[in-house]
């Protein structure tokens, strides 16, 4: 029996990583009244890629980019420069597991939410092996 990445290990690995770069806090629930700006992170998929030689999962990850409260967007473009900085480094994953990819897939929206800060989104995937096959 293989053990695979659970979610908890995969959402742990990227707040890692973007509070390490950014300096900005990265929840996976964000409290009431959080001050801005912020990350919020959140899996919206799982799928199964498999290889010949590879058991693998990718996993789709939406990231959330909340700039202060203001009319300018100069912020929010700041937050998501300084996200894509940061995770242009692979995020470290626990022993066991190993990262064959990661990418951006861009920004999918930026908003203004009704706090009157900017919000983004931003996509991203991550293959991740769990285990190799073999013929006995």
């Amino acid at each position: 029996m293989y053990k695979q990445l659970g979610l908890v290990d995969l959402i742990s690995a990227i707040q890692k990583k973007v509070q390490d770069n950014t300096g900005a806090k990265c929840y996976d629930s964000v409290p009431d009244n959080a001050p801005s700006p912020f990350y919020f992170a959140e899996v919206i998929g799982k799928r199964p890629a498999h290889s010949k030689t590879m058991w693998r999962d990718i996993f789709t990850v939406w990231i959330h980019a909340i700039a202060e409260p203001g009319g300018s967007s100069v912020q929010i473009y700041e937050l998501i420069q300084n996200l894509e900085e940061a995770l242009s480094e692979d995020i470290e994953l626990p022993e066991g597991f190993d990262l064959i990819m990661q990418t951006n897939n861009g920004v999918q929206t930026i908003k203004t939410d009704e706090t009157n800060e900017k919000h983004a989104v931003l996509a991203y995937e991550f293959m991740i092996c769990y285990g190799f096959k073999c013929k006995i």
